[in-house]
């Protein structure tokens, strides 16, 4: 599934370019928890004028990477407990709702759903090449997408960096328990069972949250 159509309005490719840029450079620790990023240095080094940096920090600041500082630019937030906790508070307000509205709506859309779902398993079978955190990303992305609810569209947009980030450095964690609840999600989504499918949803996005953090925890030393 293509997550541009969770961004915020008004992106260029660009301003898209230089946001995976930073991002990765966040990720992979290039850009330390309080570091500046100066507009001006950014663009020299993307080689695009300030518009799209301005436009992917901006970005970057409604997913949580980056703070900024009156009239000194931008420097790069520090993530801790509380901001994931935070995360999976905001997760629960959406996505359950969202899962129960594609229930609703099993007319359509049931075959990306379910290849993300299939792809998903097979990533966690021996020998396997994939890893599941992409395609976490997708699947969740995609039931919420499937609600047909635009609003709920738009408020998992800027979350959606910080959940890849988080699926990214937590991959490993209860991968056969996610790829079965994925399963499962679908299952209750392709059934129009409502309530099991809000249910369900909710309870996998709660059952992370500890280990999830506990991961977080011994990577970023809080």
């Amino acid at each position: 599934m293509d997550t541009q159509a969770f961004e915020a309005p008004g992106g260029t490719g660009r301003a898209d370019g230089v946001y995976r840029e930073i991002w990765q450079g966040i990720v992979d620790g290039r850009f330390q928890p309080g570091s500046r990023l100066k507009e001006r240095d950014l663009s020299e080094l993307h080689d695009v004028s300030r518009i799209p940096v301005r436009q992917a920090l901006q970005r970057l600041e409604a997913e949580g990477f980056v703070v900024a500082l009156p009239n000194r630019g931008a420097r790069v937030a520090d993530v801790s407990r509380a901001d994931i906790d935070e995360l999976f508070d905001a997760r629960l307000c959406v996505e359950p709702f969202a899962a129960r509205r594609a229930a609703v709506r099993v007319a359509s859309g049931l075959a990306s759903i379910e290849r993300l779902a299939d792809a998903l398993q097979r990533s966690v079978e021996p020998g396997a090449d994939d890893l599941p955190g992409a395609g976490t990303l997708e699947f969740h992305a995609e039931v919420v997408r499937l609600s047909g609810n635009s609003i709920l569209m738009r408020a998992l947009g800027p979350m959606l960096g910080r959940m890849e980030w988080v699926f990214r450095l937590t991959r490993t964690t209860r991968e056969t328990e996610h790829a079965e609840e994925h399963r499962q999600m679908f299952h209750a989504i392709a059934d129009g069972n409502a309530e099991l499918a809000g249910a369900q949803t909710h309870a996998h996005i709660e059952l992370a949250r500890g280990p999830v953090i506990d991961a977080l925890a011994a990577q970023l030393g809080w």
